[in-house]
């Protein structure tokens, strides 16, 4: 088996999710790490979190491969002052690379969309924004009532929770947006959507929705991101074992940050 640099797998990362689909205010591709050291193990994450982290450490990962950029703003400084800072300083004690895949990630062919598409069992899905690639819609197999459909989303996502607006709609053509998706409402009207799930919605944008007659299901930030992660860990498994890369690839294990209680 072939000895892989960090440099070599950020390139083969750059090919599966080209660093030109993130949308132009984001921050992707390698954070951190020497580009000549071996990696053996990596770990795939939503965040880079203390518990993240801690995990990264105690599989003895070369690298960390996170949606949420690592490093979003300018930094001016590096100390253990500001706790995602301090996160960097413990990784870059550990030899441990941090590479990011965002707003790309999101809108890749196979990427955070598409996945999410597959697990709510769209049919006939297409993208939702042409522009930029971000979102999905389809049908369901069969109408369902708001309810039963919200209800499905909650098992299939394992959320903690499901909130949910109701114009009066039968659900049958849904669109779809991992992560926050309510600035593509206006989108999903237009395309003859009943429902739109996503997260982080905001009132006055849930009563924008229903209103104009939208029914919308925030499954959550996370529980509609997380799903790419296993898919994407399956697919790196794939991509290794055919250029004879002897990489072991693991999924970290992420608390839920927001829920009922």
């Amino acid at each position: 088996m072939n000895t892989v640099t960090v440099g070599e797998l950020a390139e083969l990362l750059n090919e599966m999710i080209p660093l030109q689909l993130a949308e132009s205010w984001d921050n992707v591709g390698l954070m951190l790490g020497r580009r000549n050291r071996p990696v053996k193990r990596i770990l795939l994450a939503l965040d880079m979190t203390q518990e993240v982290v801690a995990q990264a450490i105690a599989k003895k990962a070369d690298m960390l491969l996170t949606h949420h950029p690592a490093i979003f703003r300018k930094l001016s400084n590096v100390t253990d002052a500001d706790w995602q800072q301090e996160l960097l300083l413990q990784l870059a004690e550990h030899g441990i690379a941090v590479y990011s895949a965002h707003t790309n990630l999101d809108c890749v062919a196979n990427g955070v969309n598409a996945v999410l598409s597959k697990r709510l069992r769209l049919q006939e899905d297409d993208v939702l924004d042409a522009s930029n690639g971000l979102g999905r819609i389809g049908f369901l197999a069969e109408p369902q009532s708001l309810q039963s459909f919200a209800q499905q989303v909650k098992k299939m996502l394992n959320a903690d929770y499901v909130t949910v607006g109701d114009a009066g709609k039968k659900v049958q053509r849904v669109a779809i947006c991992g992560g926050a998706g309510s600035d593509l409402l206006e989108l999903a009207l237009a395309q003859g959507a009943d429902t739109l799930v996503t997260g982080d919605v905001k009132y006055h944008e849930a009563q924008r929705a229903v209103f104009s007659g939208l029914n919308i299901i925030d499954a959550g930030h996370q529980p509609t991101e997380l799903p790419v992660l296993d898919d994407l860990a399956d697919r790196l498994s794939l991509r290794f074992s055919e250029v004879s890369w002897n990489i072991v690839v693991n999924v970290a294990s992420e608390s839920l940050l927001l829920k009922h209680i």
